[in-house]
């Protein structure tokens, strides 16, 4: 893992390896400690991976949610933007068919370039977060080609 940093008691780090932004949430995030997780997610992606997408692995074990601050500084940010793998994992099957019908919603709704998914274990959302980056990737590369 890359520049593993604390954000409370959240924690984030990049890796290398595989491009994937490693996010560990615990307890409930607030505002500033979303500003902070954001700026270095968009350092991560500019610093590591400039002009690709985002790939979120995010460990949701004991996470308990957002505050509204919280939601508005990740709408408000200007990394909200861009193209967005995320992979949640750890939940409940309550909460993971909840997170799935949110987002599945809100590209509906608001045309979010957000793709995500949660899954149950860590391994079933690192394989759904390859096949994404693998994808996304050889659509550029054809992309570039034409």
């Amino acid at each position: 893992m890359k520049d593993f940093v604390r954000i409370g008691k959240h924690s984030v780090g990049f890796d290398p390896e595989t491009g994937f932004i490693h996010i560990c949430h615990v307890g409930t995030m607030n505002g500033p400690e979303m500003v902070e997780l954001a700026d270095r997610i968009a350092y991560y992606v500019n610093t590591f991976h400039p002009g690709e997408a985002r790939f979120e692995l995010v460990d949701n074990r004991k996470s308990t949610g957002f505050t509204r601050e919280a939601r508005e500084a990740l709408r408000n940010h200007p990394m909200g933007r861009e193209d967005n793998f995320l992979a949640l994992w750890g939940a409940s099957i309550g909460v993971r068919t909840v997170i799935n019908l949110m987002f599945k919603a809100l590209s509906l709704v608001n045309a979010s370039k957000t793709v995500a998914t949660a899954k149950a274990t860590e391994a079933e959302a690192r394989e759904w977060l390859t096949e994404q980056r693998n994808a996304y990737r050889s659509r550029r590369a054809k992309v570039a080609e034409s």
